[in-house]
């Protein structure tokens, strides 16, 4: 079985796409939803080698904050960036961050790798302040059959309903959640590499969606 940890390292060592949770038109569509402006802060947990990170902050000229658990990849993702980004290391579950110190939290296909969702969800609202944004990408389970994926997934991975995140983000606090397809309209889904994520995707065992929610 694949852990996270080894799995992004790998990555991360070649000249690949930085842009790990899909396309990175994504940034645009996620940004004319929650319209961050110069002088917010958001956080981008999850973030990979740092690819929607840079776009949204060269976009907005706002100050991104990348957040990631696998330490090497944070400084992978320092290591290239030039668009005034900035990383820590840190559990998706624990941000590091005072209450209410940042106007939006983005969190791109890495909800299925929290182990706690719910606590997940309590982070965020702790450190939104009133009105703030969250938007969450991931490829929902649909609740019924088994996913081909669970058994190549890089670990910790569990399948996730949109339901279930809901859920955890109105018991957290946060309001005014909708779901919305993902990538959307106009914008062509990254291939997936895995055979088995592509089969889960193809038959709706997985099915890729956004969700948005905001602070009172």
């Amino acid at each position: 079985m694949r852990s996270l940890h080894d799995v992004y390292v790998r990555q991360a060592a070649w000249d690949g796409p930085e842009h790990w949770s899909g396309p990175p038109e994504m940034v645009e569509r996620i940004a004319a939803i929650t319209r961050p402006g110069p002088s917010d802060r958001v956080l981008d947990v999850g973030c990979g080698l740092g690819g929607p990170a840079r776009r949204l902050a060269g976009l907005v000229g706002c100050t991104v904050v990348g957040v990631d658990v696998v330490e090497e990849v944070v400084r992978a993702a320092a290591a290239r960036d030039g668009a005034g980004a900035r990383y820590a290391v840190a559990r998706a579950e624990h941000l590091p961050f005072s209450d209410a110190s940042v106007d939006q939290v983005w969190s791109l296909g890495a909800l299925a790798h929290v182990p706690d969702v719910a606590t997940f969800a309590a982070s965020i609202r702790r450190v939104l302040r009133p009105g703030g944004w969250v938007a969450v990408t991931e490829a929902f389970w649909d609740g019924r059959r088994g996913p081909r994926f669970r058994g190549t997934a890089p670990q910790p991975w569990r399948p996730v309903t949109a339901a279930e995140a809901l859920s955890a983000l109105s018991y957290a606090g946060l309001e005014r959640a909708s779901v919305m397809p993902w990538p959307g309209e106009g914008i062509p889904a990254l291939p997936p590499s895995d055979p088995a994520l592509a089969a889960d995707l193809a038959d709706g065992t997985l099915a890729s969606r956004l969700i948005v929610a905001r602070a009172p």
